[in-house]
């Protein structure tokens, strides 16, 4: 691969000492290059011995170029420079990383301009969309919110905590004794662990790739109608999420990208434990690890930004494809959410949001399980909507040796369960979670 290194120099801005970049010109020829308006082509202890000396023989030319310092993340395409020079700036890579570059309005207006997308002031003048701030991702409890520049990386984790305790029928709560009138067997509590490893890479600008890896820990106490009581526990890895994240609006500081993925059946649907009715029973639909079934999640996620605050939406489904081994599908989903976020300082911030979710009850039935029993084997009793508010916090490395690194806590408490039950009523949610990109 040849290399030219190059040093923009901007004309009618006060810059600090000239940053240097290497830039892929496989594809440019020596004539693209006389042609291109390359300011002060020169070479480096590094790109002599890499770079060939005709690729180096592009004269200079005088022109109007600008690159904001920190990561070349993202451009703009500027209105008089050759398609040759943007070639070469998409596949930029930092040697020098300036960290100030004084900016004039005038000279901004006067200029045709490369930018770069990692430096939060520069952004908000230049009225650009930033991640580089603690508020520039979503709440944690937030999937797929976010999109990464050409040749990110960024891995997470995640630990969700949900608590569930008594029953509700629409929106009315039922006593145990409620249920117990209805089936020999009623469901009292049940808590859900869930730890998520996550992995995201950016292959262009506008492409994000994502997959998720979750390990899912259930247990739930019953009683039956002899006041007998029990519990019954899970576990193991969940369904695998995989899928892209496709930008198609990036402008006045808002961004839209579409959600298009799926899930592959990774997750058990075959667990069993002893119970009254045997010592290796097989457990209710609640308490499966994963669906069985390959479940496609498309969607839709809009980020919006001011210089103190920022907002967010996203809609996202659960499409289920055909029914699993056990002669049953689980009922799509709808996840409809939105949030604000308050930028308290560089590092801080807090959110708010609000979730709507409904789903379906389940198609077909498990033939070894006994409907009449216990409401949760009873298919036709699993559908429901809910509500839900969000209080998040959201910390952020600026700089440092963690950098771009994250931490976010969100905890949800319900406004609103409609559920087709008896069912068991969520009672509150948290999640944490840990980010770090490069």
């Amino acid at each position: 691969m040849n290399l030219i290194h190059l040093s923009f120099a901007c004309v009618g801005l006060s810059l600090l000492p000239t940053v240097g970049f290497a830039a892929d010109v496989d594809n440019l020829s020596q004539k693209q290059l006389s042609d291109a308006a390359i300011v002060n082509v020169q070479t480096s202890p590094v790109a002599q011995s890499i770079t060939s000396a005709a690729a180096l023989q592009a004269p200079e030319r005088s022109v109007s170029l600008m690159l904001l310092p920190a990561d070349a993340a993202r451009f703009v395409q500027p209105v008089d420079v050759p398609e040759a020079v943007l070639l070469a700036a998409r596949s930029i890579t930092p040697i020098v990383n300036s960290k100030t570059l004084p900016l004039s309005p005038s000279a901004l207006s006067a200029s045709p301009f490369l930018i770069a997308d990692g430096n939060p002031a520069e952004a908000a003048k230049l009225n650009l969309w930033t991640s580089a701030r603690p508020d520039g991702h979503a709440p944690i409890g937030v999937m797929g919110d976010h999109t990464h520049k050409k040749g990110e990386w960024m891995f997470s984790y995640r630990y969700m905590f949900m608590e569930m305790d008594g029953n509700r029928d629409g929106t009315n709560s039922l006593s145990t004794a409620d249920v117990l009138q209805q089936f020999p067997v009623s469901p009292l509590r049940m808590t859900m662990h869930m730890h998520m490893l996550g992995a995201m890479y950016a292959p262009s600008d506008n492409v994000t790739l994502m997959g998720m890896l979750p390990f899912v820990i259930k247990e739930m106490d019953h009683v039956t109608r002899r006041g007998t009581q029990f519990t019954t526990k899970s576990s193991g890895i969940g369904d695998i999420k995989l899928g892209g994240l496709i930008k198609i609006y990036d402008q006045n500081r808002q961004r839209i990208h579409l959600n298009a993925g799926f899930t592959v059946p990774t997750g058990s649907i075959n667990e069993r434990a002893t119970t009254p009715a045997g010592p290796n029973s097989v457990l209710p639909y609640p308490m499966q690890i994963g669906s069985g079934t390959f479940d496609l999640t498309p969607g839709i996620t809009y980020l919006g930004e001011a210089d103190s605050f920022s907002w967010g939406a996203q809609a996202m489904g659960v499409l289920r494809l055909g029914r699993n081994s056990n002669s049953y599908r689980l009922g799509n989903q709808f996840e409809l959410t939105g949030w604000g976020a308050y930028k308290w300082s560089d590092v801080v911030s807090t959110s708010l949001r609000l979730k709507g979710k409904t789903w379906g009850d389940i198609d077909g039935a498990d033939p070894r399980l006994n409907p009449n029993l216990i409401p949760t084997a009873n298919p036709e009793l699993r559908s429901g909507t809910t509500i839900d508010l969000g209080l998040g916090l959201n910390l952020y490395a600026p700089n440092g040796p963690l950098q771009g690194s994250r931490i976010g806590i969100e905890f949800a408490l319900p406004l609103l369960r409609d559920l087709d039950g008896p069912q068991l009523e969520t009672d509150w949610t948290l999640t944490l979670g840990v980010q770090t990109s490069f």
